[in-house]
């Protein structure tokens, strides 16, 4: 089994921080062309940005407690 070390899931957690920001943010203005995707859009970005917060506490919780490995 491969161990993955709480630094890398910091990283993964901080791309999925950004990737739901970037999602979300691009979502179309209401009223203009495409704007029935908006709602879908923003919850998927908003989905993201709380998965990589998840991700971020959890691996900064786990590199304070093993220390950087």
């Amino acid at each position: 089994m491969v161990r993955v070390a709480p630094a890398h899931w910091v990283v993964l957690g901080a791309v999925l921080l950004v990737a739901g920001l970037v999602i979300a943010a691009t979502a179309p203005v209401p009223g203009t062309e495409g704007s029935e995707r908006m709602q879908t859009q923003q919850a998927a970005g908003g989905f993201a940005i709380l998965a990589g917060w998840v991700v971020l506490a959890w691996a900064t919780h786990k590199l304070g407690r093993e220390g950087r490995g």
